[in-house]
């Protein structure tokens, strides 16, 4: 295959999982901007609480992000049995880590009052932490199915969950924060309970639309809750912990600059919010690209086939580097706006604040993009191990003492630990994409089993 038709395959791959993705992630864009019509406040403890919680929920999508290549492998190779095998291995990995982190959330959420922020968001932020823990649940066993269909290429299914589950959250989300149709006006907490809701619904549709599709269930029907194998739990953990501290280091990073924001002011708090909110938009295409890339490049690994392997993977990452241009050029056309999609017009200062970060994050999410898919077409070669290193010195060796230093010694603000962050990335982007260009061009470093 050529590079052409490498970027077509990818795309029909990718497409869905964007829209599953920006879906997913919109869930969080929604409950900002009618939590933003509750005051600055109330997105201050949604966002105090939000990054808490994101560091726990990336941790378990990024464990769960061993099964698809490694599904990948297995239906290139027409072994269905082994396929089975991994899906059950998979869902009692994935749910048991999310009944652990759901106990945690539960009993450590009054540690905010501890956190260095204002004491009047802490609350709110606490009852919005606690009922998003719920979602977990729900969550995990949609990943594991989710994971399972785009192990075997099916992307398409998984999107008709999250359009109908996004449906539904945002007319919970009116109805609950505001306490329309008769529902009651929860506020804070009414943003979690729709997305608590939402989620399972979701779970519910996945589940349905798996088993009753023909090449689906096909799979399905090898599953056995029964000879588990500490070998399975062995190759999945092998290459879902390190991906997901590969995920967990940068979101956690994220989490922090928001804790080292607020200790700046809650209004740089409330524009960090919503700076992450908007990147994360179009950081959602990357990921797709990068499942893409993930699962493909698993494929050719399976089949040893380098040269094929070594296209795809940046096949994704043409794509990817194109579209991220193309939108940074747009937020920095519009970044006096786009603040006024969260806050009322009159909120001055804070979408003054904001706008000065939509520059830096311009060019941030170049960088973020070329990132995401290097991973992804590392994790599809099981290299998995030093891209974890990798980004730990990115984001926790560079990104947040450089971003600290700017935001609060040098009382830059939101806008200096956006600077930090935006280096740190700018080095796990570089680093990244050498070492796949140089597994993948050198047969000594491809070591295809």
């Amino acid at each position: 295959m050529n590079l052409s038709k490498h970027i077509k395959a990818n795309v029909k791959l990718a497409l869905p999982v964007v829209i599953t993705q920006v879906g997913q992630i919109s869930v969080n864009f929604i409950d900002l901007i009618f939590i933003g019509n509750l005051g600055e406040r109330a997105v201050a403890s949604a966002s105090v609480a939000t990054s808490v919680f994101f560091l726990f929920l990336i941790f378990l999508i990024g464990f769960s992000f061993s099964m698809s290549p490694l599904i990948s492998m297995s239906a290139a190779k027409n072994n269905p049995q082994r396929i089975g095998k991994i899906f059950t291995h998979g869902m009692l990995l994935n749910v048991g880590l999310a009944l652990s982190v759901i106990f945690l959330l539960e009993i450590g959420a009054p540690l905010l009052y501890h956190a260095g922020q204002d004491p009047v968001i802490i609350p709110d932020a606490i009852k919005f932490l606690k009922i998003s823990a719920y979602s977990l649940f729900p969550l995990m066993i949609f990943q594991t199915y989710r994971q399972f269909s785009e192990g075997i290429s099916m992307t398409a299914l998984v999107t008709i969950a999250t359009v109908i589950s996004n449906i539904i959250n945002v007319i919970l989300n009116y109805g609950l924060i505001y306490g329309h149709w008769g529902l009651p006006e929860m506020r804070v907490q009414g943003s979690a309970t729709a997305t608590l809701i939402a989620r399972i619904l979701m779970m519910c549709i996945i589940i349905f639309v798996l088993h009753f599709n023909r090449k689906s269930s096909f799979y399905l029907k090898f599953i056995e809750w029964k000879n588990f194998k500490l070998a399975y739990f062995r190759q999945l953990i092998a290459i879902g912990l390190p991906s997901s501290l590969q995920s967990l280091f940068e979101v956690s990073s994220f989490a922090v600059a928001a804790f080292i924001t607020g200790m700046h002011s809650y209004l740089d708090t409330s524009a960090h919010s919503v700076s992450s909110n908007l990147a994360s938009l179009t950081f959602q295409v990357c990921v797709g690209f990068s499942t893409a890339a993930t699962i493909r490049v698993a494929k050719f690994y399976g089949l040893k086939n380098k040269t094929d392997l070594r296209k795809s993977g940046f096949a994704s990452l043409i794509v990817v580097l194109a579209f991220m241009s193309l939108t940074a050029l747009c937020f920095v056309l519009f970044r006096n706006s786009l603040p006024m999609i969260y806050f009322s017009e009159e909120k001055t200062e804070v979408i003054a604040i904001t706008a000065k970060i939509i520059i830096i994050m311009a060019v941030f999410q170049i960088f973020d993009g070329i990132q995401v898919v290097s991973l992804g077409s590392l994790r599809g070669m099981q290299d998995v191990k030093i891209p974890a290193i990798i980004c730990f010195i990115a984001y926790w060796i560079i990104a947040i003492p450089l971003g600290y230093h700017l935001c609060i010694a040098q009382d830059m603000g939101a806008q200096g630990m956006w600077i930090g962050l935006c280096v740190g990335l700018a080095f796990a982007a570089i680093l990244l994409l050498i070492r796949f260009y140089k597994m993948s061009l050198c047969s000594s470093d491809l070591k295809i089993e």
